[in-house]
């Protein structure tokens, strides 16, 4: 008897510890869970003027939201061709509350061009969602129904061409432009994509080598012409505009735009992966593809490894080009 008493207690004493240690783990565990969600919201810097990356980071937010936790505040800083944002990321604080939207290779042709300190090779990448060519764009009014008109156009007088800021990927297609079809041009460099092509569209330039996927809307409702599709493949919404190579300019480089954010050196590995997985399920999403497809921008997701890699091939682009961008600077 006294020995089956013995080994009731034994059992109640074992399932009271069992108790106690799940009573333990369990706040433990949330805590750890909880660690993996921001407690705020996270801020993303758009480097671009109204109009156009701001555009899709907005169409991001809602799912980003949905993903974090929190709220994903789109802050504005163009100017500098981009380098005011990145600059302003790279001082952030590394807690992965503050993330950069930088396409490449526009951000990084930036820094090489204007010097900065902000080193992007350096930043850690987190998603990207798009891949998509530049095109050149006019007036639906303008007299320019083709390529040839505006480069014919162009050799009796030069052109204004709009750009997205000095240093720029548009920059850079305005200059092989001239290189590889003869068209001439002065720049007058704003803001950012949607500066660049409010200015078309009120007639204060002649034509933008902008973002094809920008134009879209623009050229669905009559505003705009689009001329040409800077890059192989035709685009999905606007299937009909020829691409350069269509045009017979063969040599011409294929030097696409991509989206994708990061966030600066030293930010902790767990909150990036927390950033990167959050990223991926909102690019996944169905209904933000449907928007997405819905104003002619087609999604093509990177991981952040991918980016990177991304990134780095547009250093040794921009130091390939760069000797060609600073030199039109200083003629024009």
């Amino acid at each position: 008897m006294a020995k089956k008493l013995k080994v009731r207690k034994t059992v109640k004493s074992f399932v009271l510890l069992i108790i106690l240690t799940a009573a333990l783990v369990l706040p433990l565990n949330h805590v750890a869970t909880a660690k993996k969600s921001p407690s705020r919201p996270i801020t993303v810097i758009s480097p671009f003027g109204p109009g156009g990356t701001d555009v899709e980071l907005r169409n991001l937010a809602a799912y980003l939201q949905k993903y974090l936790g929190q709220p994903a505040v789109i802050k504005a800083m163009p100017n500098g061709g981009t380098t005011l944002g990145v600059s302003a990321a790279a001082r952030s604080k590394p807690d992965g509350y503050t993330i950069v939207c930088n396409p490449v290779p526009t951000t990084i042709l930036a820094q090489e061009f204007h010097g900065t300190d902000s080193e992007q090779k350096t930043f850690e990448y987190i998603h990207g969602w798009f891949e998509g060519p530049m095109d050149a764009t006019v007036r639906a009014e303008a007299p320019y129904k083709t390529l040839a008109d505006l480069i014919e156009a162009s050799k009796k007088k030069p052109l204004k061409a709009a750009l997205a800021g000095i240093g720029s990927i548009d920059h850079l297609h305005l200059l092989l432009l001239e290189k590889y079809t003869g068209l001439k041009a002065v720049t007058v460099p704003y803001a950012g994509g949607g500066p660049a092509t409010a200015a078309v569209l009120r007639g204060d330039v002649d034509f933008f080598p902008g973002l094809s996927t920008t134009s879209v809307r623009f050229v669905r409702a009559g505003q705009l012409r689009q001329l040409v599709i800077l890059g192989p493949k035709p685009l999905e919404a606007l299937p009909d505009t020829p691409t350069i190579y269509q045009l017979g300019y063969k040599d011409y480089p294929n030097i696409a735009f991509i989206r994708g954010v990061s966030v600066r050196p030293g930010v902790p590995k767990d909150r990036i992966k927390m950033l990167e997985a959050a990223f991926k399920k909102a690019v996944d999403d169905q209904a933000f593809r449907a928007i997405m497809k819905k104003q002619g921008r087609p999604v093509t997701p990177f991981t952040g490894e991918e980016l990177k890699k991304h990134a780095w091939q547009s250093l040794e682009l921009a130091r390939q080009y760069m000797p060609m961008m600073k030199a039109a600077v200083r003629e024009k």
